[in-house]
């Protein structure tokens, strides 16, 4: 009865003590799994879904090339806006060849300088570029340079509005004389004595401090780079994997930092999330033991959520639209900075693009988020804007991020360090800017003024003239849009270079205006606008299927008439 009785005992043990581990796992499922499950949640419900989208599409998508029948009625337009478009493109092509000299130069960079293979038609849909490519040369080669006004090797004149790809705020005579200014601050020392410091570094950390507010600088060679090292300095600092970035803000090349399309690397630690969402606000802060920083791209006010152009964004077809919610995103950025203090979340403004352009002091002050306003970044990271002419990267950030070893674990280093990072002629050229910019608040208040009404005075031309397009403007940023679906805008690109502009893309793409245009110059842009928009509608590429016995011509059936053209290509229908 005894050993009855022990079994018994020792099997009702066992029993209670599996169902005891089986409530304890209960309790751990609960108390970890669920806080998991919840904020991955979250996650995915802030995700931007075009870097997903792009991600997984990209390897499926398959090229094709469009042969001259499709290429000039690609948007289902009758033979005869078919051949209107096509007089208009060999017409288009005559304005394009260059002279003996640039022809000759430009076959001996295209052999060896992939570059031009990628800038060339790179704002092109990739059905169009194989017969653009043939008929349409547009890597310029210029040899001097007056005002905004470029000047080529084979003589002719084209007005800048692409500003050096953001660099130039002042014009180019005023940063000839800011790098000859930088020069005479070093030349005793010389400009690739590297290592040892010039005192001229001083002209520059203490002008950044007080604008910033911050407390230390960190030198780098380009915008990417100083992401690069801003980004591994509050993972480094805070011990935290994650780096929150918005929808189609631009953070430079580097594949750690660039989610979406053009990154063949999975970026699990960068969460690219929707601008101006409450999920992304909820996201925040339940993961913010985890996320490292912050970071804004100030451009985004422009166009919230949007990105940059490439081909998923030119092939959509869909009418560019700006928002006009430019206090809302201010009060979006304002709260942003509230919440992340309140979680202990560096905030980092991206500025390599935007500072010292959108305002004397750049995006900071715009938005209202100078070192008064209580609303500062923790960390702002400068570029080309800022070098005077010469390639350069800043990081500035408070004291407790810009630890490069930690005390505690001295085998613990960020390494972060660079050849010619504080060369001396970058920091000659950068203190000769920096007095430049503290005595120009005028012209940068003349910059935004004569911007204001060049936008003012186009857009009343375009309704004028019923040109399906408009412009917009973030201070002196501004970019080209269109009412109305098509699936040619992207030419009107170089209709303008036809007419004199030189640019780097529009559509959703960035132009500029540089602190020195003239109201003669503003006008000549203004006039090269309108002309290169009665070109389009003459040649027939806003066709738009209102005519009678047309169907019209809708985003819809666009995106239909694209995906049939991918199907058939991957079944193996169209070659």
């Amino acid at each position: 009865e005894y050993e009855k009785f022990a079994l018994h005992f020792h099997r009702w043990m066992e029993a209670e003590t599996m169902g005891m581990i089986k409530n304890a796992l209960v309790v751990v499922l609960a108390a970890f799994g669920l806080p998991f499950v919840y904020k991955r949640f979250l996650t995915l419900r802030a995700i931007d879904p075009t870097y997903v989208a792009a991600r997984y599409t990209a390897g499926l998508l398959p090229s094709y090339t469009f042969e001259e029948d499709e290429f000039y009625s690609a948007d289902g337009a009758p033979a005869h806006v078919a051949a209107q478009r096509k007089a208009g493109f060999m017409k288009l092509a005559e304005s394009f060849k260059m002279g003996p000299k640039g022809t000759a130069k430009e076959a001996e960079m295209a052999d060896g300088l992939s570059d031009i293979r990628f800038t060339d038609t790179n704002r092109v849909p990739f059905q169009f570029q194989k017969i653009v490519r043939e008929n349409l040369k547009v890597a310029s080669i210029v040899e001097k340079s007056e005002g905004p006004v470029l000047t080529t090797i084979d003589g002719e004149e084209m007005i800048d509005v692409s500003g050096s790809y953001g660099v130039n705020v002042c014009g180019y005579d005023t940063y000839k004389k800011l790098m000859h200014q930088g020069w005479l601050k070093i030349k005793d020392l010389g400009s690739n004595v590297l290592g040892p410091v010039h005192p001229v570094i001083n002209e520059v950390i203490k002008p950044l401090r007080e604008i910033t507010g911050l407390d230390e600088v960190s030198f780098h060679m380009s915008g990417t780079e100083a992401v690069m090292a801003a980004v591994r300095l509050v993972r480094f600092n805070k011990q935290r994997p994650l780096v929150v970035t918005f929808g189609g803000a631009y953070h430079g090349w580097w594949d750690g930092m660039q989610p979406g399309p053009g990154n063949e690397r999975f970026t699990s630690d960068v969460l690219a999330v929707k601008d101006m969402s409450e999920a992304s606000m909820a996201m925040i802060k339940a993961r913010a033991s985890e996320i490292a920083a912050v970071l804004i791209s100030p451009l985004q006010g422009l166009n919230p959520g949007k990105p940059p152009p490439s081909d998923l964004v030119l092939m959509d077809s869909a009418m560019r639209k700006t928002n006009n919610r430019m206090q809302d995103y201010t009060n979006w950025l304002h709260r942003l900075r509230k919440v992340t203090a309140e979680l202990d979340i560096p905030l980092v403004f991206d500025e390599v693009y935007t500072g010292f352009r959108m305002g004397q002091h750049g995006a900071t002050e715009f938005y209202g988020m100078g070192p008064d306003s209580g609303l500062g970044p923790d960390m702002i990271v400068y570029g080309k804007t800022l070098g005077g002419g010469m390639p350069v990267g800043v990081v500035c950030g408070k004291k407790e991020l810009m630890h490069r070893f930690d005390k505690k674990h001295p085998l613990r280093v960020n390494y972060i360090i660079g050849t010619f990072s504080a060369a001396p002629m970058t920091l000659g050229a950068m203190s000769a800017f920096l007095e430049w910019n503290k005595k120009s608040k005028g012209l940068y208040e003349n910059g935004q003024k004569k911007t204001d009404e060049f936008i003012l005075s186009c857009n009343e031309e375009f309704k004028k003239r019923e040109l399906p397009m408009r412009v917009d403007s973030l201070t002196t940023v501004w970019t080209v849009l269109f009412s109305q679906p098509g699936r040619y805008h992207w030419m009107y690109q170089y209709y303008l270079r036809s007419e004199g502009l030189a640019l780097s893309w529009v559509g959703t793409g960035r132009c500029l205006f540089s602190l020195d245009f003239t109201d003669e110059q503003y006008e000549q842009v203004k006039q090269a606008l309108l002309r290169a928009g009665k070109r389009m509608q003459e040649d027939g590429w806003w066709w738009d299927g209102s005519a009678e016995g047309e169907k019209n011509l809708t985003a819809s059936t666009i995106k239909g008439k694209m995906s049939y053209e991918m199907v058939t290509k991957m079944v193996g229908v169209r070659k």
